[in-house]
């Protein structure tokens, strides 16, 4: 048994998907916690077996969104359990639960240890009715173990102690109060009586567990999965849309938006596609587009991570995926939807504008500009996985200074000094500028229509020449895929990192 399968940790805070119903998520973490494959009606046992230890059975429909406070926290455990671990760690269970639904919490713990389960708990100022409910204590005041032992004991130590408890006080809250000196200070007494921990003489007598196998003694012990990195990124992929399906208003906001601004420059640029007069306002239109893609793409998913890390971080520590499948399906998850939306922008665009209707270029043109948002958007995705929420949105656009100052859209490389002019070339941004420049007037194409007496840019190639797009269209297209595949790989390190070493 690896270490995913002998444990899990239930935290204090409440990290599940809201959109997605009680039985939605139990599917889920059947899917990626269990080795085998299992049918429909088998996860429908195990799923009505452990909702009907926790009571929640009857809201196995229910939007997790929709649940009470108490039955969130129930069904928080519920998932955990459905690897069936020894050990379930649970970080403040009670936390913002009234008295009834915190007793009702920690009686139904109490009967999940009873199949034979050790679960371990932290817990503040619980009611005596909930302290008799534990058959062990670990009392910790200022770092220091001021009891342990059994709840039955704990008059008994403080008989011991000279420190009766009045017969109509709350043992639990008797100690607290020793422990804030409310009666003086008597903490060195609690910590000399119990050994710091390590006095077991008020503990309940229990069989001699076995210690001499070390349970975590393979590396892969805490880097097995359950499931299969295909069958980890199918299950995340299928979530994320489920889960967009209930909450559809960014993707409408989304595709809203790269309609209205395509309808907006078409109607500004309208009929500057093949007439010479307008080459200028043609290119501009170019810039002005390519800059639309990159901050639409760039801030399509770029907060994705930085939102969901609480969730994921539980779920990466329980076992349940790893880093690579999450990135994985956060790529794949959107990808559709970036590619529709950057299809409709660019056709509405191309035909608006009157741009030459050659299905070669057009489609040239097109695939120019979804290479270029599928980079924007891997640059996002590692520039954020790294930062907490808050930071990512507030600098996270001002990353993109750099790539905008040193590009054709703001100045020419040849009339910068020669140290700068290498980035250039280097740049992505200025690169998907001039793939797109270069599939509207490059490829040989024809003079443009001149309606005045002279136009000084109906012809394509000095186009090309004055605004530096005489390359080779490959080199755009190879910056571009270079950017986009170390933008991914360093994302999956930086997740990595965060999941495993960092907790904000």
């Amino acid at each position: 048994m690896n270490l995913q399968q002998l444990l899990d940790v239930v935290e204090a805070e409440q990290t599940l998907h809201i959109y997605l119903t009680v039985n939605e998520l139990m599917n889920f973490a059947i899917n990626v916690k269990l080795k085998q494959k299992l049918s429909n009606q088998e996860k429908e046992i195990i799923i009505d077996e452990i909702l009907d230890k926790l009571n929640i059975k009857d809201r196995l429909y229910t939007l997790v969104g929709d649940l009470s406070g108490g039955e969130r926290k129930r069904f928080q455990i519920a998932i955990e359990l459905v690897g069936d671990p020894k050990i379930l760690f649970l970080d403040e269970p009670t936390t913002n639960l009234d008295i009834v639904a915190s007793t009702q919490c920690i009686k139904y713990l109490k009967n999940i240890t009873k199949e034979g389960r050790t679960i371990i708990i932290t817990i503040h100022q619980p009611s005596a009715i909930m302290l008799d409910l534990f058959d062990h204590i670990y009392a910790l005041n200022n770092g220091y173990c001021i009891f342990q032992g059994s709840s039955k004991n704990l008059l008994n130590f403080f008989d011991c102690l000279g420190l009766s408890c009045p017969s109509t006080y709350n043992s639990t809250d008797y100690l607290m109060e020793i422990a804030n000196n409310e009666y003086g200070d008597h903490s060195h007494l609690l910590v000399e009586k119990t050994k710091n921990g390590l006095n077991m003489e008020y503990s309940k007598k229990h069989e001699t567990i076995d210690n001499s196998k070390d349970i975590f003694t393979k590396s892969s012990d805490f880097t097995d999965y359950s499931a299969t990195y295909f069958r980890q990124v199918y299950c995340l992929t299928a979530r994320f849309y489920l889960s967009a399906m209930r909450n559809r208003t960014l993707i409408y906001v989304r595709f809203l938006v790269h309609i209205l601004i395509a309808i907006f420059l078409g109607l500004i640029y309208q009929k500057v596609g093949n007439n010479g007069s307008f080459a200028l306002d043609n290119y501009h239109l170019i810039l002005v587009s390519t800059t639309v893609i990159l901050y639409t793409s760039y801030h399509s998913h770029y907060a994705t991570f930085p939102l969901e890390f609480s969730i994921i971080k539980r779920e990466y520590f329980n076992g349940w995926y790893s880093a690579a499948a999450y990135h994985s399906s956060l790529i794949i998850s959107d990808a559709p939807i970036l590619f529709l939306n950057v299809t409709i922008f660019v056709t509405i665009v191309y035909l608006m504008t009157g741009q030459v209707l050659e299905i070669d270029r057009y489609l040239m043109f097109l695939g120019f500009f979804l290479i270029f948002s599928y980079t924007s958007q891997a640059l996002a995705i590692m520039f954020t996985s790294l930062l907490n929420a808050q930071v990512a949105l507030l600098i996270a656009s001002n990353f993109l200074i750099p790539f905008f100052s040193m590009s054709i859209m703001s100045i020419f490389a040849r009339d910068t000094i020669p140290l700068f002019r290498p980035f250039f070339e280097l740049n992505f941004f200025n690169m998907g500028i001039k793939g797109a420049v270069i599939s509207i007037f490059g490829f040989n194409r024809t003079r443009l229509d001149c309606d005045e007496i002279y136009c000084h840019f109906n012809d394509p190639k000095k186009i090309l020449r004055d605004f530096e797009c005489e390359i080779d269209v490959m080199q755009s297209v190879y910056t571009l895929i270079i950017y986009y595949i170390i933008c991914q790989i360093v994302s999956v390190i930086f997740i990595n990192y965060r999941l495993k070493y960092r907790y904000q």
